[in-house]
């Protein structure tokens, strides 16, 4: 019910607010490491100097979905002449959801909040007037007055320092998940400095009035996430797959023959979920579809008017399209009708004829009709885009291919038209034909109508070549014009083998791209190649020139490269900064549980990993493999067999194990060969590979019913036992939930108690990894911490600070809650021992005295 109300406040404010410009600087958070965290210093080399006032506004929302928000949005600093020093801070109490404004060591009196789902869906303005003669600050928000507080008296000159700052004693790591734009400060009210922070690259950012440079650590800009699509999913399942879409739900299912993946997106990002299902062999020119009527994904084969229901508890279809001749309706457009309760298909091509019926599925009595149209001639076509409207009483039809006459040798022609379908009265109306191209096109499957009122966006892409590409248009249905907004996405376009669809996510604000191509090496195998991109929503142009004018494409299908001649400079920087994004690998604590995006990996297919509990009895453990602390492996007696794994042995293991309990897919031939036999010939590293593999067999049959095959091309560690493996369990653990509650915090201390991940053993491609479960770990130990009150049970308390320390050894959250710990426990000298330990490694690591006396610590 929560997110369900969640998603509609989200479309209301969507369709209310003003789609300006997007831009902006996004703060990474705690969701990282320290290192990685965002700030901004507006003056880097010296401090901004004022006269009587001055007047600091800007733009702020939060990111929805994370677990700390508490933090420091700005520190102001009075520097120079008659300073000291002085701070205005402006602060986020996650505890009480509130903003407080701090001067100097005391709260001023200045405390407001802002209504959450505003916070967290639009754009709100902050203002501080600092009257520097009369020592008085004001704070207001969106315009109105929240309160007003006395100031000490300072100089005019001043830092101003914006998220996880360095400067001296103000040093802090504290900072909300937040976006920031349009930082506006004025002199005596005459503006002074103004920095949009409408970057797309780079660790700077320009002032348009003074030209005045200000430094960013770790940025990540905005605009290009709203120009660029982000390839989330890049994958391959078995047989001939569909993609459904349910909007109620936020949910992007791809259903394959033997697994259904489902998407669920968030505002920053996204979790996927494999689910085994029966085997079913899915007939070429199938459509999946979701019922949002009855809540059901349905997969749908027009021919044999067949309509299957997939079943979640059963983990199969209800019925199966028996064998037959190929489909007469491939990329046929499809809608779900409230109306009448019904599924309404148009159109389709095959056996060399285009279609331009109109069937339909009634819901309640399962009976399909064909049904009879009035209005405006539809030509019967394929390969065109249709999307419903918000109030679902008329769908909305344009482009394609066909002929006037159906017959695939009289005329055949790319279409332009736009159309109106009535659904009550079942009559087309024809509203216009789009500006003429000097280029052929048609659509993705869809198009999304209800995000935007009086807009449609479409997926259009060239049909006379393979080597094709999906570009985004935003279209009118008052005019006939339309432009390019976003990049370009690469589609092979093979005709019967390829399908695209075009979604738009209301909770995440985003659209979906997925393209889907067939392929099939011999009567058996069956696959399809999938990609699943995401671009944040309202998308605009990657050349700025190009958003003023409707486009008119160029005299050659070749028009992307307009885009790139027009707007180079603006295209290699979001290349560039998209590259550096990537590069730098940004951890979030939620990506223990999703599929890895790493060049090593590819199809996911789902492993059934036995789900075993563990206890270690009195005495050696047996049938276990731990990866937490040293790694280690007993057999089904008791017998440590650790040493059987040569050096080689054990990276190639550790490589197929943490691949596939990481991803739930493993790894690839081509991504084994990269890691262990890079320098190696194709056939050399093949045989090199059967070797290893060979030896690890009998290894692992010594442990209990451990298995290494290859699935879908594929290696992946089957686990048919109760064999206990340590990491498998923690994957779990940190699959269920962020906040942990007694149970299961209590098991990932039983797992993590044995040390860091994988203790002395170090590989580059191990590294991301390694990072990943430290800040999983961190996180949910300090969640319960600070959801739990450490009197309860500080004995427990300090054993979970003892496992933060394993992947953190300057952690200050730690610190406190093991020193405090301590006391509750009257061991006053072990408390005083820590935190000198802590010191002295503080001062060791960071060549700097650590900021915070014991007192500080404990108080």
């Amino acid at each position: 019910m929560k997110r369900l109300l969640f998603c509609i406040a989200a479309v209301f404010f969507i369709q209310t607010r003003d789609f300006a410009q997007s831009y902006g600087l996004i703060f990474s958070s705690h969701e990282v490491v320290q290192e990685k965290r965002t700030s901004i210093d507006l003056s880097p080399d010296d401090s901004l100097c004022f006269t009587n006032s001055f007047n600091l506004s800007f733009d702020i929302n939060f990111l929805p979905h994370h677990a700390i928000y508490f933090g420091y949005i700005f520190r102001i600093i009075a520097v120079g002449p008659g300073g000291n020093e002085q701070n205005i801070d402006l602060l986020y109490n996650q505890k009480v959801s509130n903003f407080k404004v701090i001067v100097g060591d005391n709260f001023s009196g200045i405390s407001f909040t802002v209504d959450s789902v505003k916070l967290y869906r639009d754009w709100n303005n902050f203002s501080l007037a600092y009257d520097l003669q009369q020592h008085q600050i004001r704070f207001s928000v969106n315009g109105h007055a929240v309160g007003s507080s006395p100031v000490p008296a300072t100089g005019n000159c001043f830092k101003i320092l914006w998220g996880a700052d360095d400067y001296g004693k103000f040093r802090t790591r504290d900072i909300p998940p937040m976006e920031l734009k349009d930082i506006r400060i004025a002199d005596d009210g005459t503006p002074k400095y103004d920095w949009p922070l409408d970057e797309t690259a780079g660790e700077a950012a320009m002032d348009k009035l003074s030209h005045r440079t200000a430094r960013i650590k770790n940025p990540v800009w905005l605009k290009p996430r709203y120009q660029q699509w982000d390839l989330i999913g890049s994958f391959t399942v078995n047989g001939y797959a569909g993609v459904a879409y349910n909007p109620k739900q936020d949910k992007l299912f791809v259903a394959g023959s033997d697994s259904i993946a489902g998407y669920e997106l968030t505002k920053d990002g996204y979790t996927t979920d494999w689910l085994p299902i029966h085997h079913t062999d899915y007939r070429m020119g199938h459509q999946l579809i979701y019922d949002t009527i009855n809540d059901k994904l349905l997969d749908v084969f027009i021919d044999r008017r067949m309509v299957a229901t997939f079943s979640a508890a059963t983990r199969s279809w209800d019925q199966n399209a028996p064998p037959g001749p190929l489909t007469e309706y491939w990329h046929a457009n499809k809608f779900v009708s409230p109306l009448d309760s019904s599924l309404y298909v148009i159109g389709g091509y095959g056996q060399l004829r285009y279609k331009n019926l109109v069937q339909r599925y009634h819901f309640p009595t399962r009976q399909w009709d064909t049904v009879k149209t009035s209005g405006d001639y539809l030509a019967p076509r394929y390969l065109a885009a249709l999307g419903i409207d918000a109030d679902g009483t008329s769908a909305y039809l344009v482009g394609g291919y066909g002929s006037k006459t159906g017959d695939q040798m009289l005329d055949p022609r790319n279409f332009y038209d736009l159309f109106r379908f009535d659904i009550r009265r079942h009559s087309f109306h024809r509203l216009f034909s789009l500006k003429s191209p000097a280029f052929p096109f048609t659509f993705a499957n869809s198009l999304v109508i209800a995000a935007k009122p009086d807009t449609w966006y479409g997926l259009l892409f060239p049909n006379d070549s393979y080597n094709s590409k999906l570009q985004l248009v935003e279209g009118s249905f008052s005019d006939s014009s339309f432009r390019q907004v976003g990049n370009s996405i690469p589609y092979s376009f093979h005709d019967i083998q390829s399908y695209a669809d075009l979604y738009y996510s209301p909770l995440s604000n985003k659209l979906i791209a997925v393209t889907l191509f067939y392929t099939r090496d011999d009567e058996k195998e069956r696959n399809t190649q999938v990609r699943v991109y995401t671009l944040n929503y309202p998308p605009e142009p990657v050349d700025r020139m190009a958003a003023a004018v409707s486009v008119t494409p160029a005299r050659s299908y070749r028009w992307v490269w307009g885009i790139v001649l027009a707007g180079c400079l603006v295209f290699i920087m979001g290349i560039f900064v998209r590259r550096r994004r990537m590069g730098a690998n940004k951890i979030h604590p939620q990506s223990i549980a999703k599929p890895a995006e790493t060049d090593h990996t590819a199809a996911p297919s789902p492993v059934m990993l036995a789900v075993a509990s563990h206890t270690e009895e009195a005495g050696a453990p047996s049938q276990a493999i731990y990866l937490f602390g040293p790694f280690q492996v007993y057999d089904r007696e008791g017998h440590d067999i650790t040493r059987l794994f040569t050096p080689l042995l054990k990276e190639l293991f550790l490589i197929i194990a943490t691949y596939t309990m990481r991803n739930g897919r493993g790894i690839s031939s081509e991504g084994l060969n990269e890691i262990l036999w890079h320098d190696k010939a194709e056939k050399d590293a093949k045989n090199n590979r059967s070797v290893n593999l060979a030896k690890l067999k009998p290894i692992l049959e010594k442990v209990g019913n451990c298995v290494i095959n290859k699935e879908s091309g594929y290696w992946q560690l089957q686990v048919l036992d109760n064999t206990y493996i340590d990491y498998k369990a923690c994957v779990m653990l940190m699959r269920e939930t962020e906040v942990p509650d007694n149970r299961q915090i209590h098991a990932l201390v039983d797992i993590v108690k044995r040390g860091p991940f994988l203790l002395q053993t170090e590989y580059n491609w191990l590294d991301d990894i390694k990072s990943e479960i430290s800040n999983a770990v961190i996180d949910r130990c300090l969640s319960y911490l600070r959801q739990h009150d450490i009197t309860e049970n500080p004995e427990f308390s300090i054993e979970i600070t003892n496992c933060i320390f394993y992947f953190d050894q300057l952690n200050e959250d730690a610190l406190t809650y093991k020193c405090k710990g301590l006391i509750l426990l009257k061991r006053h000298n072990l408390a005083s021992n820590t935190y000198l330990k802590f010191v002295k490694d503080y001062r060791d690591i960071y060549s700097a005295d650590f900021d915070k006396t014991f007192q500080e610590i404990i108080s």
